[in-house]
C-alpha cells in the first residue's frame, strides 16, 4: 500500500509538470476592413489529430492545453479564401490573428473600384451556407437591400456615420449590428444568423419603427452613439463612456440626474446611464435641447427635441425622469444642451 501511494504520488506529479508545459493558443479572425469574423472555423493541426473550434461574435477563438513544438492553425469561413500558418507553441500562451481575404468571381475583365457605404453577406450558422434573401435595414438612413443567391448585399449610399443595422429573414432569428461607415469608405458587414423566426414581438417591431422614425427626423441637439464608438471604454460607466463618442462630443450634449431612460422602448423610471456598461449596450439615442428653453418653456422644449411624440408618449404621466438634480446641476449654465431622453438599445 505504502508502494502504491508512492506510485500514485509520481504520477501526479508528473501529471502536473505536463500540465503545466502545456499552452494556450488564442487570438481572432476578422476581414480585411478589421471587422470580426464570426463562426469562421480554425482548425489545430489539421493534417493530424486535428482541433476544432468556432470563433465567437468578436471572432475570437482559443485552444487549451496544445503540447509545445511546431503546430499548423487553418482558419476559414464562406466567402473568404482560407489561411494557413505554421506556429511553434512554447509554454504559456501564444497568440495568433487572422485576416481572411474575400473570395471574388471575376469575369474576363475585372474593375476595381473603392467600395462606399455597407456591404456585406449573411451565411447560416448550421451549414455555414449563404442566405439569400435576408432583409438588411439601416435604421434612420431609410437604406435597405435583400441578399442575392449569393448571400451577398450592398448599400453603397449609406453616408458616413453610426447606424444600427437590423437583419430579418422569414426562417431566421432577427440580429442586430453596430456600424460606424467611415468618411470616404465603406464597411463589411458579415452576419452568421441562427434558424428560427422572426420576433413575434410585435411591440418590439413597433419599438423598432418607432427609433427608425425618430433617427430619420432628429433634430441638431441629438446624438446617436453605436456599441463600435465605445471600443476600448468598456470599463467605464455608459454616462462616461458616451463623452468619449465623436457625434456626442461634436454636439456638446450635457447629461444630468433627472434624465428620462428608456431600455429596447420601454419607459424606466428612476433608472440612469450609469446603470449600464458599454459592453451590454448596442446603441443609444440622445435627445436634448438648451437647458434655458428647458426652465422657460418644457412643454415647447420637449415637442421640439422629440418631433415625432414616440418618447414623450411613452413616458408614465406625472411620474419624474432618473433621480432628482444636484446642488451643483441646478446651477449649471442655462447655454448647455441638456439631454432630456436617452434610449438604450440593449445587446442581444
Amino acid at each position: 500500500m505504502r508502494r502504491l501511494a508512492v506510485l500514485l504520488a509520481i504520477a501526479g506529479i508528473a501529471e502536473v509538470a505536463t500540465g503545466q508545459g502545456l499552452a494556450t493558443v488564442r487570438g481572432t479572425v476578422s476581414n480585411e476592413a478589421g471587422r470580426p469574423l464570426e463562426q469562421a472555423q480554425v482548425t489545430l493541426d489539421p493534417a493530424g489529430a486535428s482541433r476544432a473550434v468556432r470563433t465567437d461574435r468578436e471572432g475570437r477563438y482559443s485552444f487549451v492545453g496544445v503540447p509545445p513544438g511546431a503546430h499548423v492553425l487553418r482558419a476559414t469561413r464562406v466567402g473568404f479564401r482560407p489561411e494557413v500558418r505554421p506556429i511553434d507553441v512554447t509554454p504559456g500562451e501564444v497568440t495568433v490573428d487572422f485576416t481572411l481575404g474575400r473570395l471574388t468571381v471575376l469575369d474576363t475583365v475585372a474593375v476595381t473600384a473603392k467600395r462606399t457605404g455597407l456591404y456585406g453577406s449573411v451565411i447560416s450558422k448550421d451549414s455555414l451556407l449563404p442566405v439569400p434573401g435576408a432583409r438588411i435595414e439601416v435604421l434612420g438612413a431609410r437604406k435597405a437591400d435583400s441578399t442575392n443567391s449569393s448571400g451577398t448585399f450592398t448599400l453603397p449610399d449609406v453616408q458616413p456615420g453610426s447606424y444600427l443595422v437590423r437583419v430579418k429573414h422569414p426562417f431566421f432569428e432577427s440580429r442586430n449590428f453596430a456600424v460606424v461607415v467611415p468618411v470616404g469608405g465603406g464597411t463589411e458587414l458579415d452576419v452568421v444568423v441562427e434558424r428560427g423566426r422572426v420576433s413575434r414581438d410585435q411591440h418590439l417591431e413597433q419599438f423598432y419603427r418607432e427609433m427608425d422614425t425618430r433617427l430619420t427626423f432628429r433634430g441638431v441637439n441629438s446624438a446617436f452613439v453605436t456599441r463600435e464608438d465605445l471600443k476600448g471604454r468598456e470599463k467605464m460607466t455608459l454616462d462616461a463612456a458616451v463623452q468619449f463618442a465623436p457625434e456626442f462630443a461634436r454636439r456638446a450634449l450635457f447629461i444630468m440626474s433627472d434624465i428620462c431612460v428608456f431600455v429596447d422602448g420601454v419607459a424606466r423610471p428612476g433608472a440612469t446611464l450609469r446603470d449600464f456598461a458599454p459592453e451590454d449596450i448596442e446603441a443609444v439615442e440622445f435627445y436634448g435641447a438648451p437647458w434655458r428653453n428647458i426652465l422657460d418653456n418644457s412643454g415647447r422644449a420637449v415637442a421640439q427635441m422629440d418631433p415625432t411624440g414616440s418618447l414623450r408618449d411613452r413616458w408614465p404621466p406625472r411620474t419624474p425622469c432618473g433621480l432628482p438634480l444636484t446642488p451643483g446641476e441646478s446651477k449649471i449654465s442655462k447655454s448647455v444642451v441638456k439631454v432630456m431622453f436617452a434610449a438604450v438599445w440593449l445587446r442581444r
